[in-house]
């Protein structure tokens, strides 16, 4: 078992450029200032993504920066950083003795570095399937061919080369805002290069992306004025029933990922978990539930993609087609 010396120098992800304009660890002040604002407002991102429960907590994500090419590093106990900000700000809402205690327990079933470690893959590889296909802007996904269980998807780019991704990752990749990695991309150079990449020892996993001024159009996109309308039939707050093939179920944000006419919308239920719903996951069926257009975060109104809050789902397969969703 390590100890807390050992885990303060383990690194789990990084996030870094490369080339002769960084080699001695330099970048000016006002483009630093953009990347780490970048990477902020990207991992919260994905945080929110991955357990909602985030955005009812203050906290400040903790960066170590060095040279050696410009690197911020992600430590194996960042969740640690990150439980002490929380309960930092914590302190304005309670007082007393019982500060502590109340700050704990509301922190508990956060699972600060099991959902951070998530944000990060989903962040690496929504890069990465974004660099597949070429475009962040276009959700309509084309070829593809489920393997293994149906737990993957082969991804196939116009140059006909291949990407297999982890099937909870696409839905990620449909819903992100094109602009979310402007910040990172548009200080890429000739010889400033971006990689992102995560080596996670306790499952076996590396991987990485690197994003040169070849792709780096790929992510400087604006985000919605270019961006069509998905299902404008689909209006705000009307009863629907859509036919579609349920591809992913995530316990940490209650939501399922319903491929629906080479789209994927998420659906996430008007009451109680999805647990409930664990027998339809990879089968085609009907969901039947009202339209929200709302924004999750502000509750301001948005009509670029819907989502679905629905009240049953219809398996249309059989049961020895079902598989376990849990």
């Amino acid at each position: 078992m390590k100890n807390i010396a050992e885990e303060e120098n383990i690194i789990f992800a990084q996030i870094k450029y490369e080339g002769k304009l960084v080699e001695d660890g330099f970048l000016d002040a006002r483009k630093s200032g953009e990347v780490l604002i970048g990477i902020d407002e990207i991992l919260r991102h994905f945080l929110y993504q991955e357990n909602a429960e985030f955005q009812n907590f203050e906290f400040e994500i903790p960066i170590r920066v060095k040279k050696g090419s410009w690197i911020a590093d992600f430590l194996a106990n960042y969740d640690a950083y990150l439980v002490k900000t929380a309960l930092i700000y914590a302190g304005s809402k309670y007082t007393g003795s019982a500060l502590g205690e109340m700050a704990k327990n509301d922190f508990k079933d956060i699972g600060f570095k099991d959902v951070f470690k998530l944000a990060f893959k989903s962040m690496t590889w929504v890069l990465k399937i974004a660099k597949h296909l070429g475009t962040l802007t276009k959700r309509k996904i084309e070829n593809y061919k489920f393997i293994k269980d149906n737990k993957f998807v082969l991804l196939v780019n116009e140059n006909g080369e291949l990407l297999e991704v982890p099937i909870e990752y696409l839905e990620l990749y449909s819903s992100c805002p094109s602009s979310l990695f402007s910040k990172l991309a548009n200080i890429i150079e000739d010889e400033r290069e971006l990689i992102v990449e995560y080596n996670d020892l306790e499952n076996n996993e590396k991987n990485s992306v690197r994003i040169n001024t070849y792709s780096k159009g790929i992510f400087t996109k604006k985000d919605d004025d270019d961006e069509e309308i998905l299902f404008p039939e689909l209006i705000h707050d009307s009863f629907v029933e859509l036919e579609g093939h349920i591809i992913r179920g995530n316990q940490n944000s209650n939501t399922i990922g319903l491929e629906f006419k080479n789209h994927i919308i998420t659906c996430y239920p008007k009451k109680g978990n999805i647990k409930d719903y664990k027998h339809t996951l990879f089968t085609n069926c009907i969901i039947k539930g009202f339209v929200d257009r709302l924004n999750k975060r502000t509750g301001e109104f948005i009509e670029k993609r819907p989502r679905v809050k629905f009240t049953e789902i219809i398996s249309i397969e059989t049961i020895d087609k079902q598989q376990k969703l849990f």
